[in-house]
């Protein structure tokens, strides 16, 4: 058996019964961060651009696209709640990074609501796709070509895992899906800090919907196109791949708990986590203005993206040297943190000269160092950010991430309602019941 074949029996014969209680509370909490992150980003100025275009290319009125009026085909759906979903930089990440919520979950949600599935096939479908993502990331994270965007790679295989699961496909139809989606691979690194890099997940999302779709259809692909000669493995990693990663405790040992995921406090790259609570420490500790600071350095490993003068505010979500600053300087680092306002504004252009990376490849964890205008030094530490796997946020601190987000959109009451809904996911009968709530006149 290969693993292609291994990778299509798990997501067919996978039952929300053979799922341990640990695996579903974790899945509850992903998909429930996923659905707040997307309701956030469907306010976004580039959901508007999205938003519009998912309309206009009209189609079957049958999913729902989060924060709009309409609905839409699965593809067109899967693919515009996939850019709401990653656009803010806030979902979860898994270890290695891989953007496995705005890549697999629109896709479950839509061919959920269209076929009246329950609220426990979109549990089995996040699990199947988030794995098979997961661990195809994982066996070729060693060889990827850093210029590619992980969730373009190994996104559409990992919807097309969850979109399998949903339209209830044998291990053959699954097969082919996972073939079809390999196909559908790319995203480049050089668009991050664009608004093209959320449209890697979203095209994730509509590429495993349409997978999906095409081979339950009788659609054909390669069976084994993982690892067969000219596929995915050889096109992309040159066959360097882990292939035996694959099998090692597929269907006993889930990647959800194992490693586990962090759950962002801050809606920027998952890099940018640990220096900006080491600036708010810094902030905190030593009651420190920013009108008292001369110049700002921060320790970590890496240096960021974007490097130092961010072309935007969302550009910013990939700079050190921006996140830095704006948490010196506003003591809080939040949606509007990245908007062209923020990052043009006059404080913030005369701070940024000052604020400096260090790269250190052994530090633990990221120090904010601020020499004051009068000679002093003073420091903040962060080893492990709030929401990391090594240190957790507790039910209260993911339900306020999750009101925060969800009243962007909808008011208080109606997003009370969707946070018990997701948090009692298992007993939802139709999915349909839902993805109502997430329309702008959800009451």
């Amino acid at each position: 058996m290969g693993p292609t074949d291994a990778l299509a029996r798990f997501v067919a014969e996978l039952r929300y019964d053979d799922l341990l209680s640990d695996v579903v509370d974790a899945a509850k909490i992903a998909i429930a961060d996923g659905v707040s992150v997307m309701m956030a980003g469907s306010a976004q100025p580039l959901a508007a651009i999205v938003g519009d275009y998912a309309r206009d290319l009209g189609g079957a009125e049958r999913c729902t696209v989060a924060g709009r009026d309409f609905k839409t085909n699965a593809p067109a759906a899967s693919f515009a709640n996939g850019v709401f979903g990653h656009c803010l930089d806030f979902e979860i990440q898994g270890r290695p990074p891989t953007h496995g919520t705005s890549s697999g979950l629109p896709t479950a949600l839509a061919l959920a609501e269209e076929a009246g599935a329950s609220g426990r096939t979109i549990i089995e479908s996040y699990v199947v796709g988030w794995e098979v993502q997961a661990r195809i990331r994982s066996a070729t994270a060693p060889v990827t070509n850093p210029a590619y965007h992980p969730p373009g790679l190994v996104g559409p295989l990992g919807a097309a895992a969850a979109g399998s699961r949903v339209l209830g496909l044998d291990a053959q139809h699954t097969s082919t899906a996972l073939g079809i989606a390999a196909s559908r691979t790319g995203g480049l690194t050089a668009n991050t800090g664009t608004m093209v890099k959320s449209t890697h997940p979203g095209n994730a999302a509509r590429m495993g919907a349409e997978a999906a779709m095409l081979a339950k259809a009788g659609f054909t692909a390669s069976a084994d196109v993982l690892e067969t000669r000219h596929g995915f493995g050889d096109a992309l990693f040159g066959g360097d791949v882990d292939w035996a990663s694959i099998f090692d405790g597929l269907g006993e040992r889930f990647r959800l708990v194992d490693p586990g995921f962090d759950i962002k406090r801050f809606p920027a790259q998952i890099h940018m986590q640990r220096p900006i609570e080491s600036v708010l420490n810094l902030r905190q500790s030593h009651e420190l203005r920013a009108d008292v600071v001369e110049s700002l350095t921060v320790h970590m490993r890496g240096e960021g993206h974007s490097g130092a003068v961010p072309k935007s505010g969302l550009d910013g979500k990939f700079s050190v040297e921006y996140c830095a600053a704006a948490a010196l300087l506003d003591g809080h680092v939040g949606i509007d943190t990245f908007t062209d306002e923020r990052r043009f504004a006059s404080d913030m252009e005369a701070l940024l000269p000052r604020v400096r990376v260090v790269s250190e490849p052994d530090l633990a964890g990221a120090e904010a160092v601020a020499m004051l205008k009068n000679g002093d030094t003073v420091s903040g530490r962060c080893i492990e950010f709030l929401g990391s796997i090594g240190n957790p946020m507790n039910p209260d601190d993911r339900k306020a991430k999750f009101m925060h987000c969800a009243e962007i959109v909808l008011d208080g009451e109606a997003a009370e309602r969707l946070f018990d809904t997701l948090g009692h996911l298992e007993d939802v009968d139709d999915v349909s019941d839902l993805m109502a709530q997430l329309v702008v006149n959800a009451q």
